[in-house]
């Protein structure tokens, strides 16, 4: 089978059902070296003996992708020997894998940044101290009292006569005199109170701080990203 003008690097290689494996990137004797994944590739060495046909768009093995991965191919062989037979089956293979092959050509890459979370908590704003003090001051109170005084008149003389016994004695007559005095006491009035009332208000504070977040930057060096480019 010609297939020299076909096996040339860029040309992509299927399995027997029609499904991608990877890409050739060169030739090694009588092997052709496979790429396969897009992120973390890896190479294969694919014998010639396994392609059984070619065409435009590109080659096709006689193996499904899974037995095609599961040969041991990921080795490469020492100076170039061939291979005794290319087995139809993993589990006839040196390098026995079970289940299917995990296909490598998508991978997740989370991106992430960071937000802000704000939350409240309470804390000592200081205190509101009321002090009571004691001032002494005058006051002066107005207060009415009552005092008896003596109040002597002369009255004119009427001509009646006197008995001979009440004149011209001599003597005392004392007529006692009284008054009010003012006598002070204390005594205790609520003038007043205070009432102290606390309360809470609510407002908005605005709050700021640095944040990371991961920018994504991809760099396409490969040949068909540099001929997009032109």
């Amino acid at each position: 089978m010609e297939t020299q003008q076909t096996l040339a690097p860029g040309t992509t290689v299927y399995d027997v059902h029609g499904e991608k494996i990877g890409t050739i990137v060169k030739l090694n004797g009588p092997y052709v070296v496979v790429e396969k994944g897009f992120f973390f590739p890896k190479d294969y060495y694919i014998p010639e003996t396994a392609i059984t046909e070619t065409d435009e768009k590109g080659v096709y093995l006689s193996i499904s992708k899974n037995d095609a991965l599961t040969q041991g191919w990921d080795q490469e062989p020492a100076n170039g020997a061939m291979p005794d037979q290319v087995f139809g089956a993993s589990s006839q293979a040196g390098t026995t894998q079970t289940g299917e092959y995990a296909d490598q050509d998508t991978l997740t890459v989370p991106v992430h940044e960071e937000r802000l979370d704000a939350s409240t908590r309470q804390v000592d704003a200081g205190e509101v101290t009321i002090n009571k003090q004691v001032v002494t001051e005058q006051q002066t109170i107005q207060v009415p009292v009552t005092e008896e005084r003596v109040r002597v008149e002369y009255r004119a003389p009427t001509g009646t006569v006197t008995d001979e016994g009440e004149l011209f004695e001599e003597g005392t007559i004392e007529i006692p005199v009284s008054r009010e005095v003012v006598d002070v006491s204390k005594r205790t009035v609520q003038t007043g109170e205070l009432e102290v009332t606390k309360e809470r208000e609510q407002r908005t504070q605005k709050v700021t701080d640095s944040v990371r977040r991961e920018i994504v930057d991809v760099d396409d060096t490969t040949d068909e990203a540099q001929r997009t480019k032109q």
